[in-house]
């Protein structure tokens, strides 16, 4: 049986309208203007803020696929989204579910994003250096 067997399109989405800003922070050769390898990566960031508000935002327009389920990696980025989804649903049985718990992701994501567009993008100066305060002050 495959590893991702079980799963709906195993696409992660996002908001379409954020797909630029995605592209903006993870594509190009200069790290201090996109300081993330990949839109997975700026993902995972946006979740775990949209987590720490504590308010999720369902994607209610047209949704955007950005990468596909199986790039999360198991030993780092799987582990949080677990620990997201149990906290955010109260159950463990949440884990036998990966659709939901890419959902919930996608969701603090969508709330995450919008934090990281302010502290990050909207800032003056280089996109890298104003991520490097947001990490400080988290």
């Amino acid at each position: 049986m495959s590893d991702t067997a079980g799963r709906g399109s195993g696409r992660v989405s996002i908001d379409a309208s954020l797909h630029e800003l995605y592209k903006q922070l993870s594509e190009g050769n200069n790290p201090e203007n996109a300081p993330f390898r990949t839109m997975k990566d700026v993902f995972m960031l946006a979740t775990c803020l949209g987590y720490r508000r504590g308010l999720p935002k369902p994607i209610v327009g047209k949704k955007q696929q950005i990468f596909h389920f199986t790039q999360f990696s198991e030993q780092a980025d799987m582990p949080i989204l677990k620990a997201i989804a149990i906290a955010k649903t109260g159950d463990i049985q949440v884990l036998a579910d990966e659709d939901l718990i890419v959902q919930i992701a996608e969701e603090y994501a969508n709330a995450g994003i919008q934090e990281l567009k302010a502290q990050v993008v909207d800032q003056v100066g280089q996109p890298l250096w104003s991520l490097v305060d947001l990490i400080r002050t988290v």
